[in-house]
């Protein structure tokens, strides 16, 4: 696989994460998505979102370096 094919997929796998946190992501104070822990939540939609976001970011790590 090219290196532009790694770009592009690694810059929608970081906008969908983006998208997953607005979507489910409490709102703090100061107007910032703030991701809580699944402990911190009864939302199975909410926990469901923590679980691909930690699975994203793990995918998005490996994929940058």
């Amino acid at each position: 696989m090219d290196q532009k094919t790694i770009d592009q997929a690694l810059a929608l796998l970081e906008q969908y994460r983006a998208v997953l946190v607005a979507s489910h992501a409490p709102i703090g104070p100061d107007g910032v998505p703030e991701l809580r822990t699944a402990a911190q939540t009864a939302d199975p939609l909410e926990i469901a979102a923590l679980e691909d976001i930690a699975q994203l970011d793990a995918v998005i790590n490996e994929m940058s370096t």
